[in-house]
């Protein structure tokens, strides 16, 4: 059974605004023995344990963590469903999230969901300041009294994206200025986990394995990055002109090139997202531009790639040379919604999404597409 005393006594003495100084002059000890004990070092005489569990008003049991220990499967339960998206969905992620908070209310990895559950919910009302004292509560309880730097950092970044929101706001009470000084307290690409562990790892067979993370996130990042660039209707909320048209068109073209020539065995690895979509928006924006055979092409393309990764098993061998040896995990690596087919989610976006015309829509090479992903 695992102990969870460190933790818990550095938690609830933060959480009284204790020092170790105060802690440890009640209980008669050294400051430094309350060091080693929330740095895990050593643990307290037993005769001890009932008079720190008093002091904080809490059981022996909880002060070790027993109960931690003994929930510990459900909690990684409510937080695989959360994360894949297998809660029920009549229920919704906020009830669901929130049945969890309610039953674990100092487990940060819960608070982390809930908050980033609370901030969807508002986007979902429309009403950006909906759940805003809540959200903003739990950020500080993370940042002021979690241990784990992983767990604040991911909350920082939730806030990040939330902060956005809300400089468009009536009353949102946050400035550019707010947004960006949070944004230069993250830290950059360098000091990233995939980075370093590239640089710091002792076996080869890990070098290449980290290296072969690496190459998939950043190119994961630059189709982001560049889809965000690429798209004047996201940039600037408008029509694009004729020559933004064209440089969109461009860029997309460049993207399926360098992933068509990168994963080789047709396999995306983290960006079946942008290999579906890359071949949807060059399908969308050629029909705007008045060449609906190149249209059809690359809708095609679209069509084949969603119903490709519909029909992959749940984990896949990579045979590309880049990711040799990786295998591919559908449930866990992909950025997808899997919730409903990725035919279905396709379909949705080319008929109602992607403004094409119904005379378009109406012709049967359209239609053949629409066949492939039934």
């Amino acid at each position: 059974m695992n102990i969870y005393f460190s933790e818990n006594i550095r938690r609830l003495r933060k959480e009284r605004e204790l020092t170790q100084e105060t802690l440890a002059d009640f209980l008669g000890i050294s400051f430094q023995a309350v060091s080693k004990w929330e740095r895990g070092e050593s643990y307290p005489d037993i005769e001890l344990l009932p008079v720190i569990a008093d002091f904080f008003g809490v059981t022996t049991d909880y002060l070790l963590g027993i109960d931690k220990a003994k929930s510990e499967e459900e909690i990684l339960a409510y937080i695989d469903r959360y994360d894949n998206g297998r809660y029920n969905s009549s229920e919704g992620a906020l009830s669901f999230m929130k049945e969890a908070f309610i039953k674990y209310p100092s487990d940060f990895r819960i608070l982390l969901r809930y908050m980033n559950s609370l901030i969807v919910d508002n986007y979902k009302s429309d009403d950006v300041l909906k759940n805003k004292r809540e959200i903003f509560s739990i950020y500080e309880r993370i940042q002021n009294f979690c241990t784990n730097d992983r767990i604040r950092i991911q909350a920082k970044r939730e806030l990040i994206y939330y902060y956005r929101s809300l400089i468009d706001a009536e009353n949102g009470g946050v400035t550019e200025k707010d947004m960006y000084e949070l944004i230069d307290e993250m830290p950059g690409i360098r000091d990233s986990k995939e980075r370093l562990l590239c640089h710091v790892a002792l076996d080869p067979e890990d070098i290449i394995r980290n290296n072969q993370k690496l190459i998939d996130s950043l190119l994961y990042h630059f189709d982001d990055a560049v889809s965000h660039c690429a798209l004047p209707e996201f940039l600037y909320h408008r029509e694009p002109t004729d020559d933004e048209l064209r440089e969109t068109i461009e860029a997309f073209e460049l993207m399926t090139d360098i992933q068509e020539k990168v994963y080789t065995d047709g396999n995306y690895g983290p960006s079946w997202k942008f290999a579906i979509y890359n071949y949807g928006y060059l399908g969308r924006y050629y029909h705007k531009a008045g060449n609906d055979k190149k249209a059809i092409e690359n809708l095609r393309k679209c069509a084949l790639l969603a119903k490709r990764f519909d029909t992959l098993p749940d984990v896949s061998e990579r045979t590309a040379m880049l990711f040799r040896g990786m295998k591919f995990n559908k449930q866990e690596d992909a950025d997808i919604l899997l919730d409903t087919s990725l035919c279905k989610q396709m379909t949705h976006h080319i008929l109602d999404n992607y403004r094409l015309s119904d005379e378009f829509k109406a012709s049967k090479e359209f239609q053949e597409i629409l066949n492939i992903m039934k």
